[in-house]
């Protein structure tokens, strides 16, 4: 069975980040934490989300810088 295109293109990106980061788990991980955080304020919370991050603010996300 042929690979889905879509997913076969994530996951270039997904190994191009992995390699970036040393292929280290930890750092990986620090990596998507920190991202999601940049990115916090666009994010939607669940009503049963126990709380927003603290340093969530609507509207300061930072561009991409080529990732």
């Amino acid at each position: 069975m042929e690979p889905d295109p879509g997913l076969k293109a994530t996951r270039a990106v997904r190994e191009k980040i992995s390699r970036e980061h040393g292929n280290d788990a930890k750092r990986l991980v620090e990596h998507y934490m920190e991202y999601q955080r940049r990115f916090a304020g666009r994010l939607r919370w669940s009503r049963g989300a126990e709380q927003e991050p603290k340093d969530a603010t609507e509207g300061t996300a930072v561009p991409d810088a080529g990732t």
